[in-house]
């Protein structure tokens, strides 16, 4: 039937039919569409459209993903609405796996809207509503999508169905878990206390499966209830292995693995990340793979590997740029500056921080407190104190008002900053209030970063025995849970509070650990300190060839910082090197007891 209808339009030279991999029909010009058109009266364009779209099935039934576009608009044409619905929906899935999300998103509404109208069954609108909501997060568009469950939570109310708010809940509950523009944990409890007694009501295992899995966002994200989130973790990685459920397994593992180095288990963590890699490979979710390489920076960051965090942070970066989201951009760019400054890599840290930076207000807030106040501290180091202070002010503003639990790291960065411009009083008026956070259940970078402005302080103010008490407790607990990324730094303070307490002997042992660690890491900007310190002890102790030696290979990396440092900060950070390399050990005492 549509074969004769089709060649009779042929053959009035109206439509040609083109080569046989392009799988259509075109009319040779666009008049002769206008009226061909207007020559055919409604019913019968109606029916040939139809006819169309039953033939493009028939013939192409393997291509129906690639063809959904114009099926479904066949079909909209022949004013077919349930056959309209399903290729709209396909058109969406088509889009959102090529990361075309504006696409996806118009396919969607167009399909939802059809679904709502067609009264479509339950778990088809409850699909479609979700479809929806992914594609408005990975968009960035968190408002949106929370609207969009909303309107879930009104469909399940009209339909009775509890199975709609059960989804609802949990899809609004992990937005709200997460540090986004529209982060809000204590709502995010209740919406997941909600679905919880509800799922075990409905025996939905998946279901319960992902509000453990959101349960372990929402007390891991920013730092606090980390035993407790490693708890639900490992409640919902048995589920999703239990019962098969093999994305779910990949989104507990990716979230999960962080929380093994926070536990002390680096092989463990290591192991679920890159399962979680694999896994979204074979599921082809690009968004998630992106989020699976930030999270690869913090593992890297933590066991103190620098260029391995680096590398992970660039395939983040690509991959997020390529379909398009932001938050993914900004979060694989959010700790990496530390690992750059650790390389000696001055500019590109400066530059990759400045990018999380201006990603932060619009798609991951997190940098606005965290990497301003890594940049802060690099701003400090090289000479420019003022501006440290400026930017830790910035992300102690934002820590009171979004993140409370990470303030922490704002004030260990703006104690720096007033360390270096000769402000000890507010410095300890700052560091009075904060929590002994290394016996509290947080995350250990934050506790880390609570205690080094702690140490700073009390080397500053010549409270040696203090200052050693807290890098021994402090090393003693990176032990613990295998931190590494901190522990040259902690080291070298250790080594100075031994020096003023005249333990000579000991602190040269502690240099000489500290410069194996270093050096093994990479880590070029720890390293020239550590032997600028150990050159100034050699001194000390008459060993005049080895404080020589040391000298020489903390020249070689100071110079090659330099030579990849902003020439705005290039003259501060000489300047500090010349004078760490030339002051002898009595006269940094004489300095410090003056």
């Amino acid at each position: 039937m549509i074969e004769t209808q089709l060649a009779r339009l042929e053959a009035s030279e109206l439509v040609r039919r083109l080569r046989e991999e392009e799988l259509a029909y075109l009319f040779r010009h666009a008049l002769v569409q206008d009226t061909a058109r207007a020559s055919l009266l409604n019913n019968e364009r109606k029916r040939l459209h139809e006819l169309v779209g039953e033939a493009l099935e028939r013939v192409y039934p393997e291509q129906r993903a690639e063809l959904a576009p114009m099926l479904a608009q066949h079909f909209a044409e022949a004013g077919n609405e349930s056959k309209t619905l399903e290729y709209a929906e396909l058109s969406g899935d088509t889009a959102r796996r090529i990361n075309a999300n504006a696409e996806a998103l118009t396919c969607y509404t167009r399909a939802l809207n059809l679904a709502i109208k067609l009264d479509a069954p339950n778990a088809q609108l409850q699909q479609l509503f979700l479809k929806r909501g992914r594609v408005l997060e990975v968009k960035g568009d968190f408002q949106a999508a929370l609207e969009n469950y909303d309107d879930l939570v009104k469909q399940s109310a009209a339909r009775t169905d509890p199975a709609l708010e059960l989804a609802a809940l949990m899809a609004t509950a992990t937005i709200l878990s997460i540090p986004s523009v529209v982060y809000e944990p204590k709502r995010a409890q209740e919406l997941s206390d909600r679905a919880l007694v509800l799922a075990r009501e409905l025996d939905d295992k998946a279901a319960q499966a992902k509000i453990l899995w959101n349960l372990m966002l929402m007390n891991s994200r920013v730092g606090m209830g980390i035993h407790r989130a490693f708890q639900y973790g490992e409640a919902a990685l048995q589920i999703a292995r239990e019962q098969n459920l093999r994305e779910r397994l990949a989104y507990v593992l990716n979230d999960l693995s962080p929380m093994y180095y926070y536990a002390g288990k680096p092989e463990l963590g290591k192991q679920a990340n890159l399962e979680a890699r694999a896994m979204w490979r074979e599921l082809d979710n690009m968004p998630m793979l992106s989020s699976n390489y930030g999270y690869a920076v913090m593992n890297h960051l933590f066991a103190g590997e620098f260029a391995e965090a680096v590398a992970a942070s660039q395939q983040g970066v690509t991959l997020s740029r390529e379909i398009g989201n932001e938050w993914n951009e900004a979060f694989a760019q959010t700790w990496v500056g530390n690992a750059y400054i650790e390389l000696g890599e001055i500019e590109t840290a400066e530059r990759v921080m400045l990018a999380a930076i201006a990603l932060g207000e619009r798609a991951f807030p997190p940098t606005l407190l965290m990497t301003r106040s890594v940049l802060a501290r690099l701003y400090t180091d090289f000479g420019n104190a003022p501006r440290g202070i400026e930017l830790s002010e910035l992300a102690l503003q934002v820590a009171k008002q979004r993140f409370t639990p990470m303030r922490p790291i704002a004030v260990s960065a703006l104690t720096h900053a007033l360390i270096a411009e000769g402000n000890l009083t507010r410095a300890r008026e700052l560091l009075a209030d904060i929590p002994r956070l290394l016996e509290m259940d947080t995350n250990p970078m934050f506790a880390v970063d609570g205690v080094r402005g702690r140490f700073e302080l009390a080397l500053a103010e010549k409270n040696f025995a203090e200052a050693l008490s807290l890098c021994e407790h402090l090393r003693e607990y990176a032990k613990r849970v295998h931190l590494r990324q901190y522990l040259p730094e902690i080291m070298l303070a250790q080594a100075q509070a031994l020096i003023g307490l005249e333990r000579v002997e000991e602190a040269a042992d502690v240099l000489e650990q500290a410069r194996a660690l270093a050096t093994r890491g990479d880590a070029r900007w720890s390293l020239w300190q550590i032997l600028a310190a150990s050159a100034r002890l050699q001194d000390a102790r008459g060993d005049a060839e080895r404080a020589v030696l040391d000298r020489a290979q903390a020249r070689e990396l100071i110079a090659f910082i330099a030579a990849r440092t902003p020439e705005n900060l290039r003259a501060g950070f000489l300047e500090r090197a010349r004078r760490d390399l030339t002051q002898r050990l009595a006269d940094s005492d004489a300095d410090e007891r003056g």
